[in-house]
């Protein structure tokens, strides 16, 4: 072999084991959105302005999510709002879709409202650290009648030690 066919074998070998690599460590960080992440949330139609939360993926398809319990402003009046429970899934590549439900009651009187029904569409980032996507969420009365929708953006960061 003469040496300008062995240096250019060489370099194709050390471009494809830094394919190989790359590949393999997004695959490797595979862990997908199983953890803790600090995300913030904009509501946009109506524009309702920004808050953060705290959401957790754990394994076999368990969602929690928290944030202050005191919500305001709404065009429903001041809410008190539970812990979110609910499920996600995988729908491809690096996108997930999670669906959780809140309680509701009014923060005044103290009076059952119904429920907050958010569904997520996320995208997580090559390195596995941040997600970016949309909500919905569906205000729904104590008979399930849909008060209000609320649409906007959501994005998020890993916590990590």
């Amino acid at each position: 072999m003469e040496r300008r066919d062995f240096i250019t074998a060489g370099v194709a070998a050390t471009v494809a084991a830094g394919t190989l690599a790359a590949g393999r460590a997004e695959a490797d960080n595979d862990q997908g959105i199983v953890g803790s992440w600090f995300g913030t949330v904009t509501a946009t139609n109506p524009p309702l302005g920004q808050f953060n939360d705290l959401i957790s993926f754990h394994d076999h398809g368990i969602v929690t999510e928290s944030r202050r319990y005191l919500v305001t402003p709404t065009p429903i009046g001041p809410l008190l709002e539970t812990t979110g429970h609910g499920a996600w899934e995988k729908t491809g590549g690096r996108r997930f879709e999670a669906f959780f439900r809140f309680m509701l009651q009014n923060a005044d009187t103290g009076e059952p409202v119904g429920t907050d029904n958010v569904r997520l569409f996320l995208t997580l980032d090559r390195r596995g650290d941040a997600l970016t996507g949309t909500f919905e969420s569906q205000i729904k009365n104590t008979s399930d009648a849909l008060l209000i929708t609320v649409t906007g953006d959501y994005s998020a960061t890993r916590i990590t030690v």
